[in-house]
């Protein structure tokens, strides 16, 4: 049988949101500390290579200044790129390219510092530098081959480019 992993989702806050080109936006957010009414208790980490799951908090309210602003349906989820490093946690960047997907459309054109969203991880093609030992075997790591010897590396990426 094939055990599944459950991916816990955390929420986080936009801090900033800004255009890196005509089709990229760069979203800077922060994690939010569970409390002892949400779930996870389970820290949001991620590794080179990983992607979140994504989607706004937001709903609208007659009352809010932000009514006006569109809000995606809620079962729509996007997925994209993160492009800061562990080491930056609690906060984390993702590069998103707009597109008419009604996430990545919010992104581009509404997002703003103080909205709440959801973010899980995922993927499982990590990049692990050769001084750190990867007990899960479940992660593609592309070191394995030369542990000792050091070899430049050569990686290619399409959509954002990351």
């Amino acid at each position: 049988f094939t055990m599944i992993k459950i991916v816990p989702w955390h929420k986080a806050t936009v801090l900033s949101r800004k255009q890196l080109s005509p089709t990229v936006t760069k979203l800077t957010l922060q994690i939010q500390p569970p409390n002892t009414e949400d779930r996870p208790t389970t820290p949001f980490t991620f590794l080179p290579g990983q992607w979140v799951d994504f989607t706004p908090l937001l709903t609208p309210s007659p009352t809010s200044p932000s009514s006006s602003r569109p809000v995606p349906p809620k079962d729509a989820i996007g997925g994209y790129s993160i492009t800061s490093t562990p080491s930056n946690l609690p906060l984390f960047e993702l590069a998103i390219q707009k597109s008419r997907h009604p996430v990545a459309e919010w992104v581009a054109l509404h997002a703003q510092p103080e909205d709440l969203v959801t973010v899980r991880v995922g993927g499982n093609f990590t990049y692990s530098s050769p001084s750190r030992s990867s007990s899960n075997r479940d992660n593609v790591n592309v070191m394995e081959q030369s542990q000792t010897k050091k070899k430049n590396l050569l990686f290619i990426a399409g959509g954002v480019g990351i």
